[in-house]
């Protein structure tokens, strides 16, 4: 069965909402978790898995490996992969299931969110040698990747508990393996913010540009208003602003949306390159209007290691930090016969 974010949160918003006051940790994770999409029994996201590893492993085989058949026989070799460096390992089922789909038997060693350090072993692999060695570097890229994203988020994520702050840390869609990228920072502790564009309502900057070109006169409330009559297709809504002046604009509009229809959904500000400090000025004032129970807020934009905390103290519920997945160093992994 497809397992459609829109359509699941749907159902969860039939059960009576809570009291606005009380309602934000449950619209956070609404608006922002993924993980019961991201898993392989899920035909949408195994379908992503299958073509993106195919198409790697076929890209990387071609016809077959020339060295390998040249120069070994098929019979049965064991392996290990190993890690080279420390970090948390994701992509372990991804993996296996590449493993099987090669007649290759795979026995975990370690398990996806856990740490690993230099020299651990991960994975233990038995099948035919040729094969073992045909799709060794599809599998290790994977972990490699996975892991990379992972480890990275996972440090932002304890760096913030540490200091106190439960804000939440989202990618992007900044991706180059797309549901896997997004998986990688599951496992790490993070969320993966919306899927894809069929998911949820994002209205930017590029949007409102449009639609004032078009003639209209207040970009802003005409998409929020027309967004929101289209809500029942979306898990959340969600505008980027650039000031306080547009924050409070985008505020009030939500407010006046869900009071007349009486009706409580993540409706999200992302403060796209607004300064740390001009983001806890705007928290401040959407709390003295009696704006701020009717939005969840994200810091997006330039968010990262070095100011993830600022942004946290500002008070905003999520930073989205496309780093993650465009920039996240892979962490060293390799495969060894024995």
């Amino acid at each position: 069965m497809r397992m459609n974010p829109a359509s699941r949160v749907r159902r969860a918003n039939l059960l009576e909402p809570a009291p606005r006051s009380k309602s934000r940790p449950r619209l956070i994770r609404i608006a922002y978790d993924r993980s019961f999409f991201l898993i392989l029994r899920n035909p949408m996201y195994m379908k992503s898995v299958e073509s993106i590893l195919t198409s790697l492993l076929k890209e990387d085989a071609g016809e077959g490996d020339v060295t390998s058949n040249a120069l070994l026989s098929d019979e049965k070799a064991k392996a290990f992969v190993i890690a080279k460096e420390n970090g948390i390992l994701a992509g372990g089922e991804e993996f296996l299931w590449l493993c099987g789909q090669n007649n290759i038997a795979a026995k975990r060693i370690k398990n996806d969110g856990e740490k690993f350090e230099k020299g651990d072993r991960l994975f233990e692999l038995e099948g035919p040698k040729r094969r073992v060695l045909l799709i060794e570097r599809t599998g290790v890229n994977l972990l490699q990747r996975m892991s990379g994203i992972a480890t990275e988020t996972r440090k932002i994520v304890d760096m913030l508990r540490k200091e106190g702050y439960g804000t939440v840390v989202a990618g992007t869609r900044k991706t180059q393996w797309g549901y896997l990228d997004k998986k990688a920072i599951t496992i790490g502790s993070g969320f993966s913010h919306r899927l894809g564009l069929f998911e949820s309502f994002l209205i930017k900057e590029n949007h409102l540009a449009s639609l004032s070109k078009q003639g209209i006169k207040n970009p802003m409330s005409f998409a929020i208003e027309n967004a929101w009559e289209h809500r029942r297709r979306s898990v959340f809504i969600e505008i980027e602003v650039r000031n306080q002046k547009e924050a409070v604009a985008a505020a009030k509009k939500f407010r006046e949306v869900q009071e007349r229809e009486k009706e409580i959904k993540p409706c999200i500000i992302m403060m796209d390159n607004m300064k740390a400090n001009e983001v806890k000025a705007t928290v401040v004032l959407l709390k003295r209007r009696k704006l701020y129970d009717y939005v969840l807020l994200e810091a997006s934009g330039s968010v990262n290691e070095g100011n993830v905390l600022a942004y946290a103290k500002a008070g905003v519920d999520a930073c989205s930090l496309g780093y993650l997945t465009h920039s996240a160093k892979a962490i060293d992994i390799s495969q060894k016969i024995v």
